[in-house]
């Protein structure tokens, strides 16, 4: 792995995963919509169940775990404990993402030209 140079932007990404086996979907999607606002407002960009921001991971992590809270106190008025609800709550830094499933982002096969194979073509006196 390289390091990252002080110049180059950190990124983060917080995964927030619901418990869909033990909570209603009602409540799940409740819960989801308040989070997807919330986090887009804080500045994180939804991308699926990931949402990223250019910051560290201290950073996003603490102003993650901030929204979650907000949301558990809006929600808690309507019976609804955010907290009971989340199956899963991680933050990493990343340096690029790539969406396996999306045909864009494929890599291209490479073929190995060996040029040892031909003799290489040198014009005479060009030196």
């Amino acid at each position: 792995m390289f390091p990252v140079s002080k110049q180059q932007a950190m990124k983060s990404a917080v995964i927030i995963n619901l418990d869909y086996k033990h909570h209603s979907a009602t409540t799940c999607r409740r819960i989801w919509e308040e989070l997807v606002h919330r986090m887009e407002m804080a500045g994180f960009s939804q991308h699926l169940r990931l949402f990223l921001a250019d910051t560290d991971q201290d950073t996003a992590s603490k102003r993650a775990k901030r929204i979650v809270a907000e949301t558990e106190d809006a929600l808690a008025a309507e019976g609804v404990l955010v907290f009971d609800v989340i199956r899963e709550f991680y933050c990493f830094e990343y340096q690029q993402i790539n969406d396996l499933l999306a045909l864009a982002n494929e890599i291209p096969e490479v073929n190995f030209l060996d040029t040892g194979s031909f003799p290489a073509f040198v014009i005479p006196g060009a030196h």
